[in-house]
């Protein structure tokens, strides 16, 4: 019992180093991640592969309704291309806030190569639509 309990310990440690584990303030139904980068902005890593403009506005709307609690009529703001994680290494990230882009504080203000770009705006209700695009239709709700 003592070796076990040794190498679940091991094994938990490892795998918290290697990011394993607790890599996400928040992760959809579709797996998309999504981690808190300020006060004003979070970030939104897709998964490989599918549609990644559709998982960006995806985990977004739906971080912006569960976790921050932003009412469905509510706008979510792109203040940040896709570009390389700042709070995760992700190769593939875009920042969203509730507010605009010159209101946001921490946003990286990038310009990337994909995706939807600075200034572009939904409701959270309409960024959560998009979760039936990449084929996650539980995660609407």
């Amino acid at each position: 019992m003592k070796r076990f309990s040794a190498l679940a310990i091991f094994l938990v440690a490892g795998c918290s180093e290697a990011g394993g584990l607790g890599t996400s303030d928040f992760t959809t139904v579709g797996n998309i991640r999504v981690n808190q980068v300020s006060a004003d902005v979070f970030e939104v890593a897709p998964r490989p592969g599918g549609n990644p403009t559709a998982q960006l506005w995806c985990g977004a709307g739906n971080y912006a309704g569960q976790v921050l609690g932003a009412p469905a009529g509510a706008r979510v703001y792109v203040v940040g291309e896709a570009g390389p994680g700042v709070t995760s290494d992700a190769r593939d990230t875009a920042q969203f806030s509730l507010k605009p882009a010159g209101q946001a504080v921490g946003a990286t203000g990038r310009n990337g190569t994909f995706g939807p770009r600075i200034g572009e705006d939904e409701f959270v209700a309409d960024a959560r639509r998009y979760c039936r695009i990449i084929g996650d239709p539980f995660a609407v709700f």
